[in-house]
């Protein structure tokens, strides 16, 4: 979230304008421009990069629908004292690790703990998360025992069958890169930085990946239901003992 907003605040110092709580309803072809229509208006644009990956709806559905959306939760600690950040990951490194529901951990600048892992919290995921993630991590860090979570949530990751980011051609110059597998923010940055160059003509058109046909993701559904429920029931029993 700070990454995102200081991208905002960086792109308003260059002269460009946010638009907050502005869904993008409609959008249309006009002569040579595009027209995308909100709840409180409507912008013309030369060039639309749609960024919207795991969450695109409205115009930009058939973007969703060729993603697999797996859902990911983290849970942070109140910021932890001193003795405690010199035995619990004292190099600050983040990790995960290769299970197939798999988790993870760090801590932020504030030394908080940030425990997280694949489910979302919503109807009785929203206890079987937590309540795992606390016995994870004191089995990790028996230190953190009797440690409480200050601050859950959880989001929207967007996968593809090869696990390899998409670009694609929307319409006449409409683009989008999608599908970052749970690894946006570096290749995100990247990829958003090469449409800026190719939007504005200052590159020689070389994008990082071929145009893909767009189609809609093989048993998306399945998978969803699946990745969901499956994580629930993993971790509804797992570190138990």
């Amino acid at each position: 979230l700070a990454y995102a907003r200081g991208l905002g605040r960086a792109a308003m110092a260059a002269g460009a304008t946010v638009y907050s709580n502005s869904p993008v309803q409609g959008c249309e072809r006009d002569g040579t421009v595009w027209r995308l229509m909100t709840p409180g208006g409507s912008v013309t644009a030369d060039w639309v990069i749609v960024a919207t990956n795991a969450f695109s709806s409205g115009p930009f559905q058939m973007i969703r629908q060729a993603l697999v959306r797996l859902p990911y939760f983290q849970c942070a600690t109140e910021p932890l004292p001193e003795h405690l950040l010199k035995e619990i990951i004292p190099g600050r490194q983040g990790a995960w690790d290769t299970k197939e529901v798999l988790s993870s951990f760090r801590l932020d600048a504030a030394g908080r703990l940030i425990f997280g892992s694949v489910g979302a919290l919503r109807a009785g995921g929203q206890q079987v998360h937590p309540d795992w993630a606390r016995r994870a991590m004191v089995k990790l860090f028996p230190a953190l025992e009797g440690a409480a979570f200050a601050h859950e949530w959880y989001g929207w990751i967007g996968m593809t069958d090869d696990a390899l980011p998409r670009f694609f051609e929307l319409g006449p110059q409409m683009v989008a890169f999608t599908g970052y597998n749970g690894r946006g923010i570096g290749p995100g940055t990247v990829f958003g930085r090469v449409l800026a160059q190719h939007v504005t003509r200052r590159s020689n058109d070389l994008l990082p990946l071929p145009v893909t046909q767009l189609s809609g993701a093989d048993w998306r559904q399945l998978k969803e239901f699946g990745y969901e429920a499956g994580a629930a029931a993993v971790h509804l029993v797992d570190a138990r003992m």
